[in-house]
């Protein structure tokens, strides 16, 4: 039965050859072999009798391969099966999204980018030359430019390729080219070859950065791979805006009509590098919103676009790749880096390399909380806070939390959430009562009645010790944090990052502080906002309630 199914599967894919719906047919036959006789073929290896063993692991390769002509990762899979030192079987849950998303953009007319940012050794390069040579078996007459840094590098890549091709289990996923035996190339330079039949000047031109592109021509991709040379040229603006604009003025016009892809891949080495600047020159055309299939991925809302950036540490400060690194290894790593490079190299969420003014080794810290000599507390029983609303929808509410020992101020606990304020006011009524809250000054310039809600939820609970104040802001936001840094740095303690997750609102607050700069645009500055915002109507008093003075009535003749 499985074998006159996979004749009746092969038969079923020939018949798309001459038909309109050809594309449709050939990828449901496809994603029929990969859903039911995939599955049935595996599960017999395992627990049918010896003698049927072998026959139903041929048919399971078999299949394999048939199902690689319209799928990636099987084809990925078939080619690498034999291998000692296998890519993807070890990176297979960080390099699924972007097999997915390569897949989907070989067929779909209307997704056109992809930028993926990946740390050092995920496998993002392999990836994409298994993708190049698996177009070439859909489709002799497709083009490809493959651009990067070094010719050294583009070359390896070109000749990476051509061995996929010519090896023979790419025949068992294409048979047309059994035709061709060894050799399928027309011409077998190395930065520009051309494959036998083809309709094209080239199949695939390898160039580097600096090399000559103009006049050449691209039908179906252009991969744009680690376009930046490494540590050395992070921080350099010059070759950023170089490259930028190599893209605006001539690489982009290298597409052959409208059908051209564009993939951009690479890691993270600066917020000015060509993979920020490509993602923000596409979010400006449409909103990249969370995808619901994949975790590190964001899709325009346009369908144009696809943004994959995955960490090497997660959420959980776990590795997201044991056969990249081990998570005890990514944290020893992390320890002993530069912040500017972890952020940007191993975690794709590029800071600026500079200035930084509350960076985390210039802030002050504390373990626990002071104490006297005889071992009493040496800070106040009651905290302090303020509340920072939000204006848009990509704001965080942000409310830090003090304790004070009348001098210096501990940050002991923060509310940092991207929500809406209907979602957070128990949250905030609960962080009042937890922490004896007895003045929260609130910065609302467009809304009065949340001061009366606390109140009356306060009262509710039978909570009276707290003063709610508002505050109506005149100052811009950035005038006021470069105007009250240094008394933040000064004045205000904050827990180690020892002490804290980092995916906490504690944890969320510190990063965003930390990476706030004034020499580069920031995507909010909600923490060090709030934080200025407590410096200024607490530290220094300038919102405090004003409270009854007595006075001397017989000097005023009463």
């Amino acid at each position: 039965m499985c074998e006159n199914l996979y004749q009746l599967l092969l038969q079923y894919f020939d018949s798309g050859v001459n038909s309109p719906d050809r594309k449709n047919i050939e990828l449901n036959v496809c994603k029929y072999a990969i859903i039911f006789l995939l599955p049935a073929t595996e599960n017999k290896i395992i627990n049918s009798s010896l003698e049927f063993q072998s026959q139903y692991y041929s048919l399971y390769e078999k299949t394999l391969a048939f199902a690689g002509r319209r799928s990636l990762e099987h084809f990925f899979d078939y080619m690498e099966m034999n291998n000692s030192k296998k890519v993807l079987a070890g990176r297979r849950g960080i390099l699924k999204p972007f097999l997915f998303y390569l897949n989907k953009i070989t067929f779909s007319e209307k997704l056109k980018y992809i930028i993926a940012s990946y740390p050092p050794s995920a496998g993002k390069s392999v990836t994409l030359t298994y993708w190049t040579a698996w177009l070439y078996g859909i489709s002799r007459n497709y083009s490809v430019i493959r651009m990067s840094y070094s010719d050294d590098l583009v070359a390896g890549f070109s000749r990476n390729v051509r061995e996929i091709i010519t090896d023979k289990r790419f025949r068992d996923v294409f048979p047309e080219y059994r035709q061709y035996g060894d050799n399928p190339f027309a011409t077998k330079e190395v930065y520009n070859w051309k494959l036998k039949d083809s309709t094209v000047p080239a199949s695939h031109i390898a160039v580097s950065r600096d090399g000559q592109v103009t006049g050449k021509r691209a039908n179906k991709a252009m991969i744009f791979d680690d376009m930046t040379k490494g540590a050395e040229e992070a921080t350099d603006s010059t070759i950023h805006q170089g490259l930028y604009n190599k893209w605006t003025g001539n690489w982009i016009n290298r597409r052959d009509g409208d059908s051209t892809k564009f993939i951009f891949a690479g890691t993270m080495w600066s917020p000015e590098d060509i993979l920020n600047r490509i993602i923000q020159d596409r979010e400006a055309i449409s909103e990249l919103v969370p995808s619901d299939k994949f975790k590190y991925v964001w899709e325009s809302k346009d369908g144009t676009t696809v943004v994959i950036r995955v960490p090497l540490l997660d959420e959980n400060d776990e590795t997201t790749c044991k056969a990249v690194m081990t998570t005890e290894e990514a944290r020893q790593l992390r320890d002993v880096t530069d912040e500017f490079q972890w952020a940007c190299v191993y975690q794709q969420d590029p800071i600026p390399a500079e200035g930084l003014d509350f960076a985390d080794d210039l802030l002050n810290h504390f373990d626990d909380l002071p104490v006297n000599e005889d071992g009493t507390p040496a800070y106040s029983n009651y905290s302090l806070a303020v509340l920072d609303t939000t204006r848009r929808g990509k704001d965080n509410v942000s409310m830090p939390i003090c304790k004070t020992d009348g001098r210096i101020y501990f940050m002991i606990d923060v509310i940092f959430k991207k929500k809406a304020m209907t979602e957070l006011y128990e949250e905030i009524v609960a962080k009042i009562e937890e922490h004896h809250i007895t003045w929260l000054v609130i910065e609302n310039n467009t809304d009065t009645s949340l001061k009366v809600l606390l109140d009356k939820m306060l009262e509710d609970r039978g909570i009276y010790y707290c003063t709610i104040t508002e505050k109506y802001s005149t100052v811009k936001k950035e005038k006021r944090i470069k105007d009250n840094q240094g008394t933040l740095r000064k004045l205000m303690y904050f827990k180690p990052k020892t002490k804290y997750k980092p995916n906490s609102d504690y944890g969320r607050f510190m990063k965003n502080l930390t990476t706030y700069s004034f020499d580069y645009p920031n995507k909010n500055d909600d923490a060090p906002d709030s934080g200025t915002l407590f410096v200024t109507e607490i530290i220094l008093e300038r919102g405090k309630p004003n409270k009854p003075k007595a006075i001397n009535r017989s000097l005023l003749g009463i």
